[in-house]
């Protein structure tokens, strides 16, 4: 038989041995549920039964109000939980708990002189109160959990070991739902995402298979069901000679984060189509790996670049077939003046069909030589010219027996306006200095920024020491002086003893 100072102690041991079992129960219906609310009113009614009080309460901290509301109690009169609120700041038990992280016992509300006795509290006759902290070491805890009395002896220290345990679960509890919340909002926006996207989105395995695909997705790949390509490698809804392309950027994707490739691929009734593709991962490893893939349909860019590439392909044979019309009408009026040169007795007349004649040839073979490449907007100038010179060797057999002519210029693309004049005036100056000089012609065409400096010369005597280019009454200086845009734009050279003249034309 216990002696009577053994009963307080069994009485003691007792009230722990079911806090524990109160403990253990409590966190097997909050580990169940599915929602936090229950689990907030059965924690207040474990904490009333297993300290032996009448109220208990959930304060949940309101960060926009600086305040608790009541979320959850027993004892309280009808009205209270779900309504009531109490101040969060350092003058209340409560408030003091949620700020410090430290419980707070206050066995004497009535003389208590830290803080202020809430008027909630004073309603219902409570002169003792135990308050702790629910998610200590969170950002922002959720809230407090307060147990209360009236008549009950003293809260003790180690009443708190009880409270502090099932704050933990409340804690953790609370914590599951906020991610729940925020994951169920992840996912929901990730969904809206996904079905919104006018793009065709899908999500793949780690090894290609299809897993899900969007409802524009499905339109536009003209997929009447899922069901029919689920689970099903992405790579057998492309041509065969495309599927490489999908197995590369799944393997860039995992090696570098992205893989993208455009490609053509009907869609499942036939309908032709191009995909610019853009995949990444989407985590996991092994069984757990996926992909996202998104397909945007651009065949309209595609057709639309094809349709400006014909009309260019187009456009370039009409100018080809222009051009040839123009060389040959140019070959044309050559023929014709060297007919009539046949028919003329006057030596001077003959003289000058014949002139006449040679300069209509000059311009048949500039005009050749500019347009028989590929680009019809740009040549190169070395090349250019070299060619001319080829022609004007072919065009002047007669003349040029023994005659070497050199070339120097430099690489340089021009318009053919400018490349154009330029031969017309290297063909003249050769042309003159192969009719009136000797030895090898030297040709030099030089770009100066805004200008061209042409220099022709050859080892004749050179010049007449009157001759004046601006004086002179020939049709081929007039052509140089009218190419060069000004009166000094054509000039001999007295500086060295052999023919050498120099034309500068404007290049801007």
């Amino acid at each position: 038989m216990l002696s009577p100072d053994m009963e307080p102690q069994r009485a003691e041991a007792y009230q722990r041995l079911r806090q524990q079992e109160l403990i253990a129960e409590f966190g097997l219906f909050a580990l169940r549920g599915d929602s936090l609310q229950p689990s907030l009113d059965e924690v207040c009614r474990v904490a009333a039964d297993g300290l032996d009080v009448p109220f208990a309460k959930v304060l949940r901290f309101l960060p926009g109000e600086n305040a608790f509301l009541v979320q959850a109690g027993v004892g309280w009169h009808a009205g209270v939980v779900g309504h009531a609120r109490l101040g969060a700041d350092l003058e209340s038990p409560a408030g003091y708990a949620f700020r410090t992280g430290r419980p707070v016992i206050s066995n004497h509300l009535t003389e208590e002189a830290r803080f202020r006795t809430p008027a909630l509290l004073v309603e219902h006759g409570v002169r003792r109160a135990l308050n702790m902290l629910i998610g200590s070491g969170q950002a922002v805890p959720y809230g407090v959990l307060e147990v209360d009395s009236g008549d009950r002896t003293d809260f003790e220290p180690r009443d708190i070991a009880f409270l502090q345990a099932l704050a933990n679960v409340i804690a953790a509890v609370a914590d599951r739902q906020a991610r729940q919340v925020a994951l169920a909002h992840s996912e929901a926006m990730l969904q809206s995402v996904f079905e919104s996207s006018p793009d065709c989105i899908k999500v793949l395995r780690g090894d290609g298979t299809l897993v899900r695909m969007n409802h524009n997705g499905l339109c536009l790949m003209e997929i009447d069901d899922f069901a029919k390509v689920a689970n099903c490698p992405w790579e057998k809804l492309w041509p065969a000679d495309q599927a490489e392309h999908v197995r590369a950027a799944i393997r860039a994707a995992r090696q570098t984060g992205i893989g993208h490739f455009e490609a053509f691929c009907p869609t499942t009734k036939g309908t032709p189509k191009w995909w610019d593709v853009l995949v990444a991962p989407l985590g996991g490893q092994g069984e757990d790996e996926q992909f996202v893939a998104i397909s945007r349909d651009v065949t309209d860019r595609v057709k639309a670049v094809e349709a400006k590439d014909a009309l260019l392909r187009q456009q370039d044979l009409l100018m080809r077939e222009v051009h040839h019309r123009i060389r040959n009408s140019l070959q044309l009026v050559h023929t014709l003046l060297q007919l009539q040169a046949g028919h003329v007795n006057d030596g001077g007349a003959r003289a000058h069909l014949a002139e006449a004649a040679r300069r209509v040839l000059t311009v048949a073979a500039v005009h050749k030589r500019l347009y028989e490449g590929n680009d019809v907007t740009e040549a190169d100038l070395a090349t250019y010219l070299g060619g001319l010179l080829d022609d004007l060797r072919g065009s002047l057999s007669d003349e040029i027996v023994g005659r070497p002519i050199h070339l120097s210029t430099e690489s340089l693309m021009l318009s053919p306006d400018k490349l154009t004049s330029l031969g017309l005036i290297v063909t003249e100056l050769v042309t003159n200095a192969l009719k009136y000089g000797h030895g090898t012609v030297s040709v030099s065409v030089q770009p100066l920024g805004k200008v061209a400096r042409i220099a022709v010369e050859d080892e004749g005597q050179g010049f007449p020491a009157d001759f004046d280019p601006v004086r002179s009454r020939g049709l081929g200086m007039r052509l140089l002086l009218t190419l060069a845009r000004k009166p000094d734009g054509v000039r001999v050279d007295r500086g060295v003893p052999w023919g050498r003249i120099v034309v500068e034309m404007p290049l801007g």
